[in-house]
């Protein structure tokens, strides 16, 4: 019972919520044997759902690096106009940075931490939006 409460409340803020979420999967999850091609041509055919939104995050295991001024992010910006929210920081055991969140999100703060964790070759990214 206490879970169908809590369910409902959710359900509401993300009815209620002015910020629209990019769910591809789970997230998006590109294989690390793919190639940025790839990546780039299948971001694409989502193109229209991500420009009529006005406020969104694309999060995923990118599995391209995304230090500053990489080939991706600056894929990103140039077709989505998003920009590179989470640290460039090492997100994996790799110490490689491959796990992004990237948005576009106008009156609202987005933070991005790295949560330490040792259940998985990657480091969780935890997300947290708030009102300006």
């Amino acid at each position: 019972m206490c879970k169908q409460k809590a369910k409902s409340k959710l359900q509401k803020f993300i009815e209620n919520s002015k910020l629209k979420w990019l769910q591809i999967g789970k997230s998006i999850n590109n294989n690390p044997s793919s190639s940025l091609d790839l990546l780039k041509e299948t971001l694409l055919e989502v193109k229209d759902y991500i420009d009529e939104s006005e406020n969104i995050l694309i999060l995923g295991d990118f599995n391209h690096e995304l230090k500053l001024g990489s080939p991706l992010e600056t894929f990103m910006l140039q077709s989505f106009d998003t920009r590179l929210f989470s640290p460039r920081e090492s997100t994996t055991n790799a110490r490689t940075v491959i796990d992004g969140v990237f948005g576009r999100i106008e009156d609202y703060n987005v933070e991005v931490f790295i949560y330490e964790s040792y259940a998985s070759h990657h480091k969780p990214l935890v997300i947290r939006v708030h009102e300006l």
